[in-house]
């Protein structure tokens, strides 16, 4: 009997659920002030017993009201909690259950549910676009680098080989042919450094030959140490074979980070560590550059169109990692990066 009626009310609309209880409390409130104005009227009182009744009526009313109302908008407290998991990034979490609830509300929660199966499934959709598109990027990137190195780097070797020996054949009389020539062949020689600046940005040939340490370390080293910042490695002395994603990704990463550390830090030393723990591989970054406010990079980079940062979350989401930055005005930087083994294996196995 009891059971029945509560589910009943249960479904019953927010606003018939309060206009009942309010109902039954005046209707309490009006026998039991009947009742006790008899009573009080039969015997000797006075006005404090008056004020005294008055006020407990007052007060249990309020509370029974109060706890009314609580229990009325039980579900739309719910519902905010679903909300907020929403935009915490945890939509998979985010069900409600439909059983017994206010029709408004069960209206209310389907609708909501069916966005939060569409955000799933345009999440899910988002993430294997982003990971084939990332995918495409380096397969490009690796073969303009190779198309780079085997046609047009290999054309300007020849190019400065040929001034050289031609230069070589120049009588000794002939000053300014000399000159000029020696001027084409520096731009010459100037023209292929650059280039092979451009292939190793592109696609190192140290990372697929020799492995991510060697390609870090070479990377850092060579970039930083030609800005005239200290660097310090702490690096294993060998590492696991790592899936190609993981490894690409983790390259990719500190590039990032050897990049924006040149480029808007003004440090003076920068510290690299790389290794495993337990299942976790590891990636810190630390800087004693000038630092910035974390909070404001998601917004800034968008605005100013720096996609650096925004592009190597990207790349770690896809490989089940996390990425922190601990920074503050004067205080540094440092970037840090933890990806699953297993996981990562068992994306680049697929």
């Amino acid at each position: 009997m009891i059971l029945p009626l509560l589910t009943r009310l249960k479904r019953t609309p927010i606003f018939y659920r309060i206009a009942i209880g309010s109902a039954v409390i005046i209707i309490i409130g009006a026998i039991i002030g009947t009742f006790l104005t008899r009573i009080l009227t039969d015997i000797t009182t006075t006005v404090w017993h008056f004020v005294i009744f008055a006020s407990i009526g007052v007060v249990v009313s309020l509370i029974l009201n109060f706890t009314i109302i609580r229990l009325s908008l039980q579900p739309l407290r719910e519902l905010r909690q679903i909300v907020n998991r929403i935009q915490a990034g945890q939509a998979e979490v985010a069900q409600l259950a439909l059983a017994d609830t206010d029709p408004d509300i069960y209206h209310l929660t389907v609708a909501l549910n069916s966005l939060i199966t569409q955000l799933e499934t345009s999440n899910q959709q988002l993430r294997v676009l982003s990971e084939r598109a990332i995918t495409a990027q380096e397969d490009e990137r690796k073969r303009i680098a190779r198309s780079l190195h085997d046609d047009t780097g290999q054309s300007l070797s020849t190019l400065v080989i040929n001034l050289d020996r031609l230069a070589g054949q120049v009588p000794m009389d002939s000053n300014e042919l000399v000159s000029r020539l020696k001027s084409i062949r520096q731009m010459a020689a100037d023209s292929l450094e650059c280039l092979r600046s451009i292939i190793y940005d592109l696609r190192p040939a140290i990372l697929d030959d020799l492995g991510l340490l060697p390609a870090i370390r070479w990377y850092a080293r060579t970039n930083l140490e030609a800005a005239g910042i200290q660097v310090e490695l702490d690096f294993p002395d060998q590492l696991s074979s790592l899936p190609q994603p993981l490894t690409t990704t983790l390259f990719r990463v500190a590039q990032e980070g050897v990049n924006n550390i040149i480029r808007h830090s003004q440090a003076k030393s920068v510290s690299i560590s790389l290794g495993v723990q337990e299942n976790d591989v590891y990636l810190r970054i630390q800087d004693d550059g000038h630092g910035f406010d974390p909070a404001q990079i998601g917004s800034e980079a968008m605005e100013m169109h720096h996609w650096g940062l925004i592009g190597i979350q990207e790349r770690i989401e896809l490989v089940g990692g996390r990425l922190s930055i601990v920074s503050g005005p004067d205080r540094g930087t440092t970037l840090q990066v933890n990806t699953p083994m297993l996981k990562a294996e068992m994306q680049g196995n697929g």
